[in-house]
């Protein structure tokens, strides 16, 4: 579990704007945590979101959660030609790797179970 704190300094250190020992400006804190807020409201309207908006961030997820906040910030902040391709590919493969955890597995129930 993480704290949305913790998302947020990991999505600034995916950004390149948060090194190890530094501690994130106010003003790039509160456009990453506007960047959480509106990705988390997009999970919940998908039905992809099983946290309070506030509340820890499942582990499971906080690796596609971090990389949709970053997509949600990267025309703020000026990343590398490599950073923004990387990103832009593994965005949508985020929201497909939450859908997957989210959704139960199926069971059929067509077959009979002999006891």
């Amino acid at each position: 579990m993480a704290t949305v704190s913790a998302l947020v300094d990991r999505a600034a250190n995916d950004l390149g704007l948060l090194r190890l020992g530094q501690t994130l400006q106010s003003q790039d804190s509160t456009r990453i945590t506007s960047a959480y807020d509106e990705v988390y409201a997009q999970l919940l309207e998908d039905g992809l979101a099983t946290w309070t908006s506030t509340g820890a961030i499942p582990a499971k997820m906080v690796p596609y959660v971090v990389t949709l906040v970053v997509d949600n910030c990267i025309n703020t902040y000026g990343v590398s030609d490599s950073r923004y391709k990387r990103l832009k590919v593994e965005s949508p493969a985020a929201k497909r790797e939450i859908r997957k955890l989210v959704t139960p597995d199926y069971v059929s129930t067509d077959n009979a179970t002999e006891f």
